[in-house]
């Protein structure tokens, strides 16, 4: 069964309009479009040697990751969210988005991809309500990048229901 379902030509053209400089922040790069906001399992941003010197045991591993992914079915439960990927190279790709199937295909997206050693895997998603586009990223610490600040006291709520820290920059 497939996981995803490609969204019509037109929903593809005016999510694309609404997420401007998408394949930019995936690549990491500046945009004026958008400002970051954290989600974590720290409650404050790490000193180089806190990060040196955290190495969780696989209990605490299974912990951290099961605190996001409880955030991501809490977003997933008050709000749209879909998943997108590129087609095309470099300037001349494009976001093509994507529903879910199905709850349990969404759910088992958004699960922590952990310590697989690449980014491939990491969850890449839109919140078109909120104009709001979200990756899980590495160090048990998932990144928003958000067009408007009226999404932050909702992501604060989230976070506090499922016992992670939201952390703006």
């Amino acid at each position: 069964m497939r996981n995803f379902i490609n969204l019509s030509k037109n929903k593809q053209i005016e999510l694309n309009a609404k997420f401007p400089d998408l394949f930019k922040i995936y690549c990491v790069d500046e945009t004026p479009h958008y400002k970051k906001v954290e989600i974590t399992v720290f409650d404050h941003w790490l000193t180089f040697e806190e990060f040196q010197n955290d190495r969780p045991d696989k209990n605490e591993r299974l912990r951290r990751n099961k605190l996001l992914h409880d955030f991501s079915k809490i977003m997933s439960k008050n709000t749209e969210i879909l998943n997108f990927k590129f087609k095309g190279k470099w300037d001349r790709c494009c976001p093509s988005f994507r529903k879910f199937s199905s709850q349990e295909s969404m759910d088992n997206y958004l699960h922590p991809a952990g310590d697989n050693g690449s980014s491939d895997k990491f969850c890449r998603l839109v919140l078109p309500e909120f104009s709001a586009v979200y990756f899980e990223s590495w160090d048990y610490t998932n990144i928003f990048y958000i067009q408007d600040d009226k999404i932050i006291p909702k992501i604060k709520q989230w976070a506090s229901e499922s016992g992670v820290y939201c952390l703006e920059y």
